[in-house]
């Protein structure tokens, strides 16, 4: 099995040799494989630190990482250029549709140039990135999920520790005014409170996968849940932490049923008994969270009041942005709070028209799709991907435009990891029947990518 593997035609190709084999076929190949897998495991590591860029251009040194492998795996005809195997086509016509009906938009009543920026954008987290990562065997995606973790808690143990002894005004000319927000919330290397909460989420159910498979020292694993709890804690982000645990616990509950329960009260005795000891929260928590578990209403969690008036006024817009929309990144233009409205269906509903819209909720139909299929196949792995895709979907509904990479990572190394059939260990028997060889010794039907 190679890096990439792919078929014209009727008649297969061999595959190359992948990364991490221990059979090469050159010298060459093998310091390539080493050195893009290097270059994909730092671009993973690090995905999710959005301050880690150059002023406010979103281009990040995770970003940089994944140009140089994508460089390497089109150079040498490696890249996987139909990653989701028969529904590749269907993914590809959703994102040109909705790009397509944001070109049209922008040309009639925005800047073409922002278009150009946003599309650039979309392209490399919905179609670049996939085919990046569809590009490279089962065992180096385990180890890209195991660093996508690693990276994210390496993020909140910095995050965390620099809150006990910095402030707001300590770090914000270093690390920018979100790494931790005037009232102490954190944003840790994501840039944003909320955004963190959802990095915490996806790393806790990914998690999951990694010490089921055992990619993971269990002491490590251990400390990786601690940090990213107490991550999802100083976010204090009521919405994301309800939708956090909601996932980790519906993970929990379909992996595991029997041992879910007792695990949850555990937890929550110790809970119970670490809130009532007056040991501390994060104080941004009590505040904002605490107080509105606890009976406050939603009042306490802080949400800000301006985005029910921007949800509201994006609305009465979009009654005239059916058909052609505002154009790309022209809502924030002629909304009154000179913001972008953040609910990011919404949003394309006015910049992009309902054919962006639509297309949107095509690829994310597609994703869902997969996740559920998995569960068909095999329940234990399809509902991680369905615990990403929950955190996913119901954060399209608090932030604008999703076209960083943090937030399509962590549901394609779910997708193309979980679900991906692993290679049968030697001296292991066959489960079936063996299939028809091709005249170089391949299956007749094999076929890249995970969608098959």
């Amino acid at each position: 099995m190679g890096i990439v593997e792919k078929q014209f035609g009727s008649i297969p190709r061999a595959p190359r040799g992948e990364a991490w084999n221990d059979t090469r076929s050159s010298g060459t190949t093998f310091s390539l494989d080493k050195v893009l897998t290097l270059f994909l495991l730092i671009g993973v590591f690090s995905v999710s630190w959005h301050i880690a860029r150059p002023g406010n251009i979103n281009f990040t040194i995770s970003d940089a990482a994944f140009v140089v492998v994508l460089l390497g795996l089109i150079g040498t005809s490696r890249l996987n250029l139909a990653p989701f195997a028969g529904l590749s086509a269907a993914w590809l016509f959703s994102l040109i549709l909705m790009l397509g009906a944001l070109f049209v938009s922008t040309l009639v009543n925005g800047e073409i140039t922002r278009w150009l920026i946003v599309a650039l954008q979309y392209s490399f987290a919905y179609l670049l990135l996939p085919m990046m990562l569809a590009s490279f065997g089962h065992k180096t995606l385990q180890r890209c999920v195991v660093f996508y973790v690693l990276g994210v808690t390496f993020s909140q143990a910095v995050g965390n520790i620099a809150n006990i002894f910095f402030d707001y005004t300590d770090t914000a000319p270093y690390l920018g005014n979100n790494f931790i927000t005037g009232m102490g919330r954190l944003g840790a290397f994501s840039g944003n409170a909320n955004n963190n909460s959802a990095m915490s989420g996806f790393a806790l159910v990914l998690l999951f996968y990694v010490v089921d498979r055992r990619l993971m020292n269990p002491l490590l694993s251990l400390v990786c849940a601690l940090f990213l709890l107490w991550g999802l804690l100083s976010s204090a982000s009521f919405g994301g932490f309800v939708i956090c645990l909601s996932a980790s616990a519906l993970v929990m509950l379909v992996r595991w049923p029997q041992r879910a329960i007792f695990a949850f009260l555990i937890i929550f005795a110790i809970g119970s008994a670490y809130i009532s000891s007056g040991l501390p929260l994060p104080a941004p928590f009590e505040q904002r969270v605490l107080g509105a578990l606890s009976g406050g209403g939603l009042e306490e969690a802080g949400t800000f009041t301006g985005r029910m008036e921007l949800a509201e006024e994006a609305w009465r817009i979009a009654e005239d942005t059916l058909v052609i929309g505002l154009g790309a990144d022209s809502f924030r233009v002629i909304s009154t709070h000179q913001a972008p409205v953040h609910v990011f269906p919404l949003l394309l509903l006015t910049e992009a028209g309902l054919l962006g819209l639509i297309g949107f909720v095509a690829l994310l139909g597609l994703m869902w799709f997969r996740g559920l299929s998995g569960i068909s196949d095999d329940p234990q792995k399809g509902i991680i991907c369905v615990g990403v895709l929950l955190i996913f979907s119901l954060f399209t509904l608090t932030v604008p435009h999703m076209y960083a990479r943090l937030w399509l990572a962590p549901i394609f190394l779910a997708l193309l990891t979980c679900l991906k059939k692993e290679p049968r260990q030697s001296g292991s028997p066959p489960t079936r029947r063996r299939e028809k060889q091709g005249p170089e010794g391949f299956p007749h039907r094999a076929r890249p990518g995970v969608f098959r």
